[in-house]
């Protein structure tokens, strides 16, 4: 937006110089981007920001600047015009897109070139001349911001104004000589047979005033904004008056400009008013009320600024004010001022006009308080860290993904929750497990030539009809671990050995051993992306929350994953904070030494090491401390439907030491009970 200073002299007299008006108006938020001289103006290209619509011409911006300035403003008086009561013919057929149209036919016009000063005006902003006609129509787009459009009265086609859609496949050539395909999106303005201009855009060639033109039809209208933004990009034709349609113009300015250009016609063109219609399909809304108190002011900007003075800035900018007690006022907002809607909008416009710089420095009062940590980000942190420390690697992956995932991963019966809106087909649903996205990582890294791999992910799910909320559905944080290929060389192995089932159970036990969780058990577990055999529910004092296990050689080949075993683990993180920090307790170091028995024993596929361990901490109390798993084993010394168990009984005293009369009739009776009770051989 451009500005000629000589320009706006004619409404607001000020000297201060160019530099300090820039300045201030800057400050003021509407920002000078350049300053440029010419001849004797000088002209200012000013950054208007898309909620001020108001300062998109010289009178707006008038009434800023001499409300900064502390100036009083003269804007041109509209003149009172008698209009006949003759109708011109115009028809609107989509008002909602065209709420208010006037059009005035004024006949025996004399075109010629416009008055010098309008001349001058235009061309400070670098408009040329073209005709009286045209040009007032201009200089009052300038000056008043409402868009303004002359059609040659003998041109139009039936002598009618239609505003109505395009047709499909209808052209125009408009004024710049373009001819343009248009279709049902835009609105046009045609006679009884053609588009004559593309309405709130730009005029038609063949209706323009030319030096032959003796009557003409002047336009005044309020556009839908969107539908005349829509236009002009679908054309990529930008004009002034489409520029301020798009950002919505004044309703209440459709009539003033209509007068104020009809005035300057009738005295620059001559001419008569011989027809006239208005067509409103909206009222004009009242002006909106803001109530405002002198504390809600000073809680924003201080108590530096009197009411009297608030009440003062206000009514420069043509809000209208009227004082409710000792300590508030009612503010009636403008009609070109859509942007204000609350108090806070009015102490904004206080404090710009007053001068941001005038506020008073204050400092902050800061109340100190604790603010405890959540208990759920402490939980995630601690688990990163024994992750870590295993030499698993974090990744993230998205929570979206497509129902053929699921599929893939044998998990159909789970259901996720459908996106209304989906921005791709890869992300078509919520997942109700993170077992699918942890696939598709392992499948990057098998493609990419990456076999051996252990990393995790801290991520949600998402299980419909499984939560008190009105959308029925749940949430929760769950953690995801996959392992494949080698473990990594390290001091405690003497050679690289392949992930197993084992290897997984115990990252999960080193979780439960480092939150000091007790009570935990496994059971078989009956989902079919695991291999049977190899497959485990876990449980905390009874409670299920989440399972482990080798993924079918099915899932893996769905997955495009062609070799290697992957292991994969989901549990409910959340299940870890149900029944808050559990109480830890302190056991002296044991002074004593401890007697350890390795048993290896030959159990049916059917027994479960669990069964196993629970029989002899029953059967070993109070000298038994610990039952620690060795090894599996199957081969041609085991028979089919069986496998091979090694594990270590340890038994110690904390009074103490202990001796073989007191170790071998309880291990006794131990070793016994697997045979009876499990069907064990001892071996």
């Amino acid at each position: 937006m451009e500005i000629s200073l000589n320009w706006l002299k004619d409404y607001v007299d000020f000297k201060v110089s160019s530099e300090e008006l820039a300045h201030r108006l800057t400050m003021a938020g509407l920002e000078v981007k350049k300053i440029s001289s010419l001849g004797d103006d000088t002209v200012f290209e000013l950054e208007i920001t898309p909620n001020r619509p108001d300062c998109l011409n010289m009178l707006g911006l008038a009434r800023e600047t001499a409300a900064i300035l502390k100036k009083s403003y003269k804007f041109p008086a509209l003149k009172n015009i008698n209009f006949p009561k003759l109708k011109a013919e115009i028809t609107i057929e989509d008002k909602k897109a065209c709420p208010c149209y006037i059009g005035t036919v004024i006949e025996n016009v004399s075109v010629a070139s416009a008055p010098e000063k309008i001349k001058k005006r235009l061309e400070s902003l670098g408009a040329r001349g073209i005709n009286n006609i045209v040009d007032i129509t201009n200089f009052c787009l300038m000056e008043t911001g409402q868009p303004l459009h002359a059609f040659d009265c003998d041109k139009l086609i039936g002598g009618k104004i239609i505003v109505r859609r395009a047709r499909k496949g209808e052209k125009i050539v408009t004024i710049d000589c373009i001819e343009r395909v248009l279709d049902e999106n835009i609105l046009v303005i045609a006679d009884e047979q053609r588009p004559v201009a593309i309405a709130g855009v730009m005029g038609g060639k063949n209706t323009e005033v030319t030096g032959q033109t003796k009557n003409i039809l002047l336009e005044s209208a309020y556009f839908d904004p969107i539908l005349i933004r829509r236009a002009a990009r679908q054309l990529g034709l930008s004009s002034d008056s489409s520029y301020r349609f798009e950002r919505g113009v004044d309703f209440s300015g459709v009539e003033k400009g209509a007068c104020r250009a009809i005035s300057l016609i009738l005295e620059h063109a001559q001419g008569q008013i011989t027809k006239r219609t208005k067509i409103s399909s909206v009222k004009e809304k009242p002006r909106t009320k803001i109530k405002i108190s002198k504390e809600e002011i000073a809680a924003y900007l201080g108590e530096y600024l009197t009411l009297a003075q608030c009440k003062a800035t206000l009514l420069k900018l043509d809000f209208k004010v009227v004082a409710k007690g000792k300590n508030s006022l009612e503010v009636s907002v403008p009609s070109f001022r859509a942007d204000v809607k609350q108090a806070v909008d009015l102490i904004e416009e206080i404090a710009r006009i007053s001068g941001y710089e005038q506020t008073p420095l204050t400092v902050p009062q800061i109340k100190i308080s604790n603010i405890s940590s959540s208990p759920e980000r402490k939980l995630k942190n601690t688990l990163r860290q024994i992750l870590l420390a295993q030499g698993l690697n974090e990744v993230i992956t998205t929570t979206m993904i497509n129902q053929k995932a699921l599929v893939k991963s044998k998990l159909e019966s789970s259901r996720g929750i459908k996106i209304q809106n989906p921005l791709t087909q890869e992300q078509e649903i919520l997942r109700p497990s993170i077992l699918p996205s942890l696939l598709s990582i392992a499948s990057l890294n098998f493609n990419r030539g990456q076999k051996d791999f252990a990393f995790f992910e801290l991520g949600k799910i998402y299980l419909p009809g499984q939560a008190p909320s009105a959308a029925g559905q749940a949430e929760k944080d769950v953690l995801g671990i996959v392992m494949s290929g080698a473990c990594p060389l390290d001091w405690r192995r003497a050679k690289r050995e392949e992930f197993d089932f084992y290897d997984l159970k115990g990252v999960f036990e080193s979780i439960f051993l480092r939150l000091d969780i007790r009570e935990l058990n496994y059971s078989d577990n009956e989902s079919t992306c695991f291999e049977q055999g190899q497959r485990a529910s876990v449980f905390v004092k009874g409670k299920g929350i989440g399972s482990l296990g080798k993924i079918s050689d099915e899932v893996l080949k769905n997955w495009d994953i062609k070799s290697g075993h992957v292991f994969f683990a989901e549990i409910d993180i959340q299940s870890f904070l149900s029944d808050g920090a559990p109480l830890k307790t302190f056991f002296p170091l044991q002074e004593f030494p401890a007697v350890v028995r390795d048993v290896s024993v030959a159990v049916k596929d059917s027994v479960r090491f669990a069964d196993i361990k629970k029989l002899a901490v029953e059967l070993g109390r109070p000298i038994l401390k610990s039952v620690i798993f060795k090894e599996e084993y199957r081969g041609e010394k085991i028979p089919a439907g069986q496998r091979g168990l090694v594990f270590s009984l340890v038994y110690q005293s904390p009074e103490r030491t202990l001796t073989e009369e007191d170790v071998i009739p309880i291990h006794e009776k131990i070793l016994q009970s697997f045979k009876e009770s499990l069907g064990a051989v001892i071996r």
